[in-house]
């Protein structure tokens, strides 16, 4: 129950609920179902660990160059909130020698409350620096800034919404496989945003923002 009331009263936790979806595209006419679990770093019971967030997400090839995608926040669902995320992912450049290949992704979150019908939608934009660091390896390493945008001039409690970006940094390793891919993801997430007094004790930098952890197993089609 404690971790039900973290979740329900924290203002990372819509923002920090999975790793990056894809930051490469997936070839022409393949699929991919990925599994995610992790979120920010919190102080439980005096042991420092990660939320225990899980969502769902699919990709689908259109092209060499783009990735449609979509997630299902599984966590949220104990809420009776229907949380989704869907985007497209396209490569603008490919990697020459150690030059990264580079990603964009315009994502819509989505938030709908079973219990009043509350609706909300944060758009995203996510840019992605990704290396392939063994030659004929698909393993890569990943730099992405993870940007959500408020549109609300005021808050859930009626006061004035002041903080309409939230960024987020993400620095993640995936590991590829002939059929399955698996990836590690650290994140520091709203960085340079002071933590308020509240009911999770988040590890940041210097009371500013919280880092996160995050695990993520892929099966490609």
């Amino acid at each position: 129950m404690r971790f039900l009331t973290i979740f329900l009263t924290v203002g990372l936790a819509a923002a920090s609920c999975a790793p990056a979806r894809f930051v490469e595209p997936l070839p022409r006419d393949h699929y991919a179902a990925t599994a995610s679990f992790g979120g920010p770093l919190i102080t439980f019971d005096s042991l420092v660990i990660p939320m225990p967030l899980t969502s769902l997400a699919g990709g689908y090839g259109l092209t060499d160059k783009t990735t449609l995608f979509g997630g299902l926040h599984t966590t949220a669902l104990l809420f009776k909130d229907l949380q989704l995320d869907l985007g497209a992912l396209h490569q603008l450049s490919a990697q020459v020698g150690w030059q990264p290949a580079i990603s964009v992704a315009p994502v819509a979150n989505i938030v709908l409350a079973f219990r009043d019908n509350a609706f909300k939608v944060w758009p995203e934009a996510d840019v992605n620096f990704y290396w392939h660091y063994l030659s004929g390896c698909g393993n890569l390493i990943y730099l992405s800034s993870q940007n959500w945008f408020e549109l609300s001039g005021t808050r859930a409690d009626g006061a004035p919404q002041t903080r309409h970006w939230l960024a987020n940094i993400a620095l993640g390793h995936t590991f590829d496989g002939e059929n399955w891919q698996y990836v590690t993801e650290l994140k520091y997430l709203e960085a340079g945003v002071p933590n308020l007094p509240g009911p999770a004790d988040y590890h940041g930098i210097s009371g500013n923002g919280a880092f996160g952890v995050y695990l993520a197993l892929t099966r490609k089609f």
